[in-house]
């Protein structure tokens, strides 16, 4: 699943692209809570790939869910740099 993302960082606006990827792994915040989060693979608009932690997915209450949701069962194995960054994470 591709799902494109906006944020307001520094008063800018920043769009993204995430690809869900089959690798799940634990998470541990910094006060030692642990949850699971799926990896997704992504890339900024100006081509800056990242790796995301997705612990949750909302969709709006009176949205029809049915594609979301089918769609969201689709996962590409994550590529050597995703492993790697897996290996790498940190504390959120």
């Amino acid at each position: 699943m591709l799902l494109r993302a906006l944020s307001h960082a520094a008063g800018g606006r920043m769009k993204a692209t995430i690809t869900s990827t089959t690798e799940v792994v634990e998470i541990i915040d910094i006060k030692g809570n642990k949850a699971l989060a799926r990896a997704w693979e992504g890339v900024t608009e100006a081509g800056v790939p990242f790796t995301a932690y997705i612990t949750q997915v909302q969709v709006r209450r009176n949205a029809n869910t049915s594609v979301f949701e089918a769609e969201l069962t689709e996962h590409k194995a994550p590529d050597a740099e995703t492993l790697r960054a897996i290996g790498l994470r940190f504390v959120v």
